[in-house]
Parts: C-alpha cells; sequence; structure tokens
C-alpha cells in the first residue's frame, strides 16, 4: 500500500559558518561552534491537517587525536507545531541529549510566538559574535529579524487560529489548575459531568452516581480511577470515589501529575493483577496507592537500562497467594523482586563520540609510549607520531615493550622491597638481642637486692610468677609476660614475701611503672618507705623516667647514665 503523499514548504532557512574557527585546526577550539543553522518547515498531510517543524542545529568543531579537525552537525532544538484531529494545537519539543519528547496543548490565551524569537535569537548572538562567519543559505545578516517575522506570519496562516480554552473546555471556564492540558481532555467539549464520566468510564459503565462523584472529585483523583477502566466492576469504583475526601468541591489530591510512562506500566501492573488484590488497592488512600505504584512503574520500564518480566507477575502472586497481598505496597515489592532484562540502547547518534574516545585512547598509550622509550639506553626502541601508531604490527610491539619494561621496574621495586624488609627484620632481632642481654644483666643486679630497710627487690622470671602479682595487686601486670626477658619486671616485697609494689624498668627509659594494689601511687602504698625505694634503686644505677607511673608525691632521682 503506498504511503500517503506529503507536501513540505520551507518557510525559513538560514545557514551560517565560520570558515576560519574551521581552519585555525588549534586544539585549544576543540568543541567550539563553527555554524548555526534554522530551518522552519510546513508540512501538510492528505487529511488536512498541517504541521510546522521549526529545528535549530549547530556545527560542532573537534580535533582527532591525529591533529586533523572535522566537524559534525547536531541539533540544538528540535520543535513542531500541530492541529490535531479534535482541532486542538500541540507543542512537541524533543531534548537532544536524551531523545525524550514533551507534548503541550497552546491556546489562545498563551503566546506561542516565543520560542521561535527565542531560535532566532540563539542565531543572531552567534552572528554577532563571529562577524566573520559565511552565509549560505537565507537572508543577510541585518534582515534575519524580518525574515524570522514572516515566517511566523506564514505559520499562523498553515496552523490557523489558535483554539480557546473556555470554548473547548466549558465545565473549567476559568479552572485550568496546575497540570497540562493532556489530563482534562476528558471535558473536551463536554457541557455536563454525565459525559465526562462517559468520557473516563466508558458508555457502558455509566451510572448516575459516578457523574455526582466526577464532579466532586478533581481531574487528579479521577485519572487514578480510570486506571481500574474495565478491570474491576463499576460499582467497586463508585464505592471508592465516595472514600475519597473532598473539601471546598475539589478532592485533597494536589500531587504532581503521573507521566504517560508511569501511567503505561501502572495500567500495565494491574492488568495483571487479580480483581481481588484490586479491591483491597482500591480501599486504600488514593494518594498512598498512587504513589506506590507510580514507583513500581518506573523500574518496570526504562529506555536505556533494564525492565521487568511483567509477564511472570500473575505466577508470581498465585505462588505466594492472593491473601498475602494485601495491598498496593506488597504489590510493588513483588514487581521489584522480578527478573530484569537487560535492554542497551546504542543510538547511531553516539557512534562519533564512541570513535573519538578510542582515539584518543590510542593517543594516551603513544605518549604514554614515547615517554617509556625515553627512560631506555639510546637506540633501544624508536619513537612513534601518530601515523606510525595507527600501524597495528608496531603497536602490538611497541604496547609489548611497555608491558617488559613495566614488569622488569615492578621485579626491582619489589626487590628493593624486600631488601628493606629483611634489613628491618635483621635490626629488630640486634635490638632484641641487645635488650635481653642488658634485661639479664639488669636482673643479675636487682634480684635479691635491698631497696629499703625490710623491704627486698624480686625479679620475675617467668610468665606464671607475673600472673600471681597481677592477681594479688589486682593489677595487669600479668599481661606483660610477651616482654619478659626483654624489660625487668620487679616486685618489692616484705621479709614474709608479700608483694606491696611492681616495677617496669626498661634500657630506654629506666623505670616506667612503679604501682602498687590497684596501680596506686608508691607513697599510697608505703608512704615514706617509698622514698627510700626510689633512691636504693637510684644508689643500684637504675634511672627513672620523667612520666613515670606511680611517681606522684616523690622526688625523682638525678637521672645517670
Amino acid at each position: 500500500m503506498p504511503e500517503p503523499e506529503r507536501t513540505e514548504l520551507t518557510l525559513l532557512y538560514i545557514k551560517y559558518v565560520d570558515d576560519a574557527l574551521a581552519e585555525q585546526g588549534a586544539a585549544s577550539i576543540n568543541g567550539e561552534i563553527s555554524g548555526l543553522s534554522l530551518r522552519i518547515l510546513a508540512r501538510a498531510l492528505p487529511d488536512g491537517r498541517t504541521s510546522v517543524a521549526v529545528s535549530l542545529y549547530k556545527r560542532i568543531h573537534r580535533m582527532r587525536a591525529s591533529g586533523k579537525a572535522f566537524h559534525y552537525w547536531t541539533p540544538e532544538k528540535l520543535t513542531s507545531m500541530a492541529r490535531t484531529k479534535k482541532d486542538l494545537v500541540v507543542l512537541r519539543e524533543i531534548d537532544r541529549r536524551t531523545g525524550k519528547s514533551t507534548t503541550r496543548h497552546v491556546f489562545s490565551e498563551i503566546v506561542v510566538d516565543s520560542w521561535i524569537y527565542g531560535l532566532s535569537g540563539t542565531l543572531e548572538d552567534w552572528m554577532d559574535s563571529r562577524p566573520q562567519a559565511r552565509r549560505l543559505e537565507g537572508p543577510e545578516p541585518g534582515e534575519v529579524r524580518n525574515a524570522v517575522e514572516q515566517a511566523i506570519t506564514a505559520i499562523r496562516g498553515h496552523i490557523g487560529e489558535l483554539p480557546a480554552w473556555n470554548d473547548r473546555f466549558p465545565l473549567l471556564k476559568g479552572d485550568r489548575g496546575h497540570y497540562q492540558a493532556s489530563a482534562y481532555l476528558s471535558y473536551l467539549d463536554a457541557h455536563d459531568h454525565a459525559q465526562v464520566a462517559k468520557n473516563l468510564f466508558g458508555v457502558r459503565a455509566y451510572r448516575r452516581p459516578l457523574a455526582s462523584e466526577v464532579k466532586r472529585l478533581d481531574i487528579s483523583a479521577l485519572n487514578w480511577f480510570t486506571m481500574f477502566r474495565g478491570l474491576v466492576p463499576v460499582d467497586w469504583l463508585i464505592d471508592a470515589m465516595r472514600t475519597t475526601r473532598a473539601v471546598g468541591g475539589r478532592s485533597l489530591m494536589r500531587e504532581l501529575p503521573l507521566t504517560s510512562a508511569q501511567q503505561r506500566g501502572i495500567r500495565s501492573i494491574l492488568r495483571r493483577t487479580p480483581q481481588p488484590v484490586l479491591r483491597r488497592i482500591l480501599k486504600e488512600p488514593v494518594h498512598q496507592a498512587r504513589r506506590t505504584l507510580a514507583d513500581a512503574a518506573d523500574c518496570t520500564a526504562h529506555r536505556l537500562a533494564a525492565i521487568r518480566d511483567l509477564d511472570l507477575l500473575p505466577e508470581i502472586i498465585a505462588a505466594r497467594g492472593q491473601r498475602r497481598v494485601r495491598g498496593s505496597r506488597d504489590l510493588e515489592h513483588l514487581v521489584r523482586g522480578l527478573p530484569a532484562i537487560e535492554r542497551w540502547h546504542n543510538p547511531r547518534s553516539r557512534t562519533a563520540q564512541r570513535v573519538m574516545q578510542e582515539e584518543m585512547f590510542a593517543f594516551h598509550e603513544m605518549e604514554d609510549y614515547n615517554h617509556q622509550i625515553r627512560l631506555l639506553p639510546e637506540g633501544t626502541a624508536r619513537a612513534a607520531d601518530w601515523d606510525l601508531w595507527k600501524d597495528e604490527a608496531f603497536r602490538v610491539q611497541a604496547l609489548g615493550l611497555i608491558e617488559n619494561r613495566r614488569r622488569e621496574l615492578t621485579a626491582a621495586h619489589d626487590r628493593q622491597r624486600r631488601e628493606r624488609e629483611e634489613a628491618r627484620r635483621r635490626e629488630r632481632i640486634a635490638q632484641q638481642a641487645q635488650r635481653h642481654q642488658w634485661a639479664r644483666q639488669t636482673a643479675a643486679l636487682l634480684d635479691g637486692r635491698e631497696a629499703a630497710p625490710g623491704l627486698n627487690i624480686v625479679v620475675a622470671r617467668d610468665a606464671e610468677t607475673l600472673s600471681r602479682w597481677g592477681a594479688m595487686l589486682h593489677n595487669c601486670i600479668g599481661g606483660y609476660a610477651g616482654e619478659l626477658e626483654l624489660d625487668v619486671f620487679a616486685a618489692v616485697c616484705e621479709a614474709d614475701g608479700r608483694v606491696r609494689l611492681n616495677l617496669q624498668i626498661t634500657q630506654s627509659n629506666g623505670v616506667e611503672q612503679i604501682l602498687g594494689k590497684y596501680n596506686r601511687d608508691a607513697v599510697r602504698e608505703l608512704g615514706v618507705a617509698a622514698q627510700q625505694v626510689v633512691d636504693g634503686l637510684a644508689a643500684m644505677n637504675v634511672s627513672f623516667d620523667s612520666d613515670a607511673l606511680g611517681m606522684d608525691g616523690l622526688r625523682l632521682p638525678q637521672r645517670t647514665h
């Protein structure tokens, strides 16, 4: 079957390029705009409808890794205006980054020429900053504004007069709310709420109570209930609508409208849900169920990532049991638990970007190779330029040379690290041997000596002795068993063997701790005899740390060496 004939008429075509910028070939202008194009087309279809497309393209100047310049045209703004079969006018805009389109209805109360003036203003600002720009199509720079105004007049002739809101929506005169006009299409040309109810729920499902509820509730609540159209008995819908509270003739719902993708997702979920579960969802507060299922719909479909396999939802509900799906939240959990189907999008528009990234990566590899060979003896390897680097055989050989060089450097680094660790280990062994020898000599010097009248010094020889002293004095000296024979641990005992003080003596600091029962200071444990103990140890050439624990109230003896 042949396609219907479509005629196009160019209302305006302006195209300017900056050849001087494109010929510079400097990396500093990478990403600069070297051209702009504004085109307005009128398309007439055989059914009599007319659409006007307005596009703004820009020419981007880029640099390859080889240093050569290239450019490409990319859309900056894509917009169209058309008259629908219902004699409304819609304005459609396409996001150049995501490819998503947004559509909104326009009426005579709204000034719609501003979007065309905005595009022409972008073109004129660029032309003012590039006086050397060359004209390829369209009027001279000084005539651009007049040409745009003539094109706008032509657009009005093709599209016709914009519809008036009050004429097309008589039940909503002066009350457009905060939603787009597409949400109110059920009110189009309707002069009573019975007609609105028929538009929303169908002629066969119409009941008189339905019209009264449509009059009472706002469009957000009504659009939520239309999700259940044909899935549940209409009496269930009327009962649910009656339980939705309203104040001042409008329901309490004042939330953001559902997007078209969310509406499709919610409808797909509800169509696969048994009626008993749907009835429980209808009994929930509208704002709660609406928000919950909107979140579930967001994870069911994504243009670039993964979607959920909703065909498995009836089996999942049957396996769990309908009674255990108590509402919208349980249904959302089931939807989120469905297996995902990967669907990655790779548009043709990203091919140039992928090639540029590959070339930049190869260019950085070449620079790394040239840097590495400078560290090698002269004549070992050959420096590479871009033409030589594109040779597959040379690049494989060069990357192998870099990898071998990296392995050699890594092996040398590991060898040096092991040598340093071995040197530190031997140094620790030597220090421990020195400490061990000092501890033996000091223990032999102090063991059994009298520190003060009636108080002798006993040196610990094993961990069992430390543990016993710790139990007697209720302190933690037993935890120092690992330092035995490296430091000296001694006790000040009475003649009957009763332990009064514990001491820790190190080679570097001397006495670091001299504590009694419950880690009390020596003065609290022995009184004036504590100073005699300190003086007696000093007489044996035992030094004291200036910050030794347990020395409060005692005179620190002069440190001897």
